[in-house]
């Protein structure tokens, strides 16, 4: 199995897992879930992640997990070729430069270059 595979089959499993603690607990579990998928990401980074994740959620609950499997496919760089709009290609870039300092290079060097691919620059 894929390192993004299991990333989106864990997603499913922690939403299952934690549907009982109502969406802010299911919220916070995810959060945690998500910080400790991608312990090389800085905080920020995953902070303005997340909360973009938690924003769809919100607003269009049956894609916000294909959308966070997308995000989580271009930490494990691995696209999956998720079809992003371009105003989320925008964000990401944005979330990643927010440790552009601190960040693996290949890492910010691989995103930047599909968010370039994909005109968001």
């Amino acid at each position: 199995m894929q390192a993004i595979d299991k990333f989106r089959t864990d997603i499913g499993k922690a939403e299952r897992r934690f549907a009982g603690k109502g969406e802010n607990g299911l919220l916070e579990e995810l959060r945690a879930f998500f910080y400790r998928s991608f312990p090389a990401v800085g905080e920020e980074t995953l902070a303005a992640l997340f909360a973009a994740y938690a924003e769809r959620r919100r607003a269009l609950p049956e894609s916000a997990s294909d959308w966070l499997a997308g995000v989580g496919s271009l930490l494990l760089m691995d696209y999956d070729g998720y079809p992003f709009e371009k105003a989320d290609w925008e964000e990401i870039r944005e979330a990643v430069a927010l440790e552009e300092e601190e960040i693996d290079m290949e890492l910010l060097e691989y995103v930047m270059s599909l968010v370039v691919e994909h005109g968001a620059l």
